[in-house]
């Protein structure tokens, strides 16, 4: 009979514990909102989305058992800084949250931002990259993370820019310049890619400037690095 209630005060101390980790564990769990274009998503040369970095890093936090949620309704192809904008203006209803997108950041741990490789290189096809087009998107960005900043206090990871057949070398660095140090300002995390760039196999083929998974797998490396 000792026995018994011996066993029995180990079971409901054990469930006890449990209970107790579970409880404490569980607020230390984070949310991660990624923003973003087609890099963002993991856009292919075959107009559907892949494995994204973000999505890597989903599955980092995952795997550590430390996430909480993820949302990526606001990174897809086309998306420009000029829209999100208006999204947080406006304070967008995400459908997949039921949040507004000023909620939905304002509770993320981890924001990724990654804006401007499809933008930039589309109008470097149509040559409206312009010295004035440049300064208005820096413009816009200051604007965007201003805005960021005044909504959530999580870490804010910028992805910078890359070259690519499109998008020459002289004006990433100036962008990635411009960039950086707007992160610096508003004191959230710059990180350069464009050595990336360099390695023709991070790419899904030669026709598309998208990255393949090996490359959205070292960006991730990169973000879990920086944080």
């Amino acid at each position: 009979m000792r026995r018994k209630y011996q066993l029995i005060l180990i079971i409901s101390i054990s469930i006890l514990i449990a209970y107790f980790i579970y409880f404490f564990n569980r607020d230390n769990k984070i949310n991660i909102v990624a923003l973003g274009d087609g890099v963002a998503s993991g856009e292919t040369s075959y107009n559907v989305d892949g494995i994204s970095y973000n999505d890597y890093l989903k599955e980092y936090f995952e795997s550590k058992k430390l996430l909480k949620k993820y949302n990526n309704s606001y990174a897809y192809k086309n998306y420009k800084l000029n829209d999100i904008i208006n999204d947080l203006k406006n304070n967008k209803l995400n459908k997949e949250d039921k949040l507004n997108i000023n909620q939905l950041i304002h509770k993320a741990h981890i924001i990724t931002v990654s804006f401007g490789e499809e933008e930039l290189s589309k109008m470097s096809m149509t040559n409206d990259l312009t010295k004035e087009a440049i300064n208005d998107f820096i413009c816009e960005y200051d604007d965007f993370i201003y805005m960021l900043k005044d909504i959530t206090d999580g870490k804010i990871i910028i992805i910078g820019l890359y070259e690519n057949k499109y998008l020459n070398k002289s004006n990433v660095i100036i962008l990635n310049s411009e960039i950086s140090n707007i992160a610096l300002r508003y004191n959230v995390i710059f990180l350069d890619i464009s050595d990336l760039a360099l390695n023709k196999n991070y790419y899904l083929d030669g026709k598309s400037f998208y990255f393949n998974y090996e490359a959205h797998e070292i960006i991730k490396d990169m973000i879990i690095n920086s944080i």
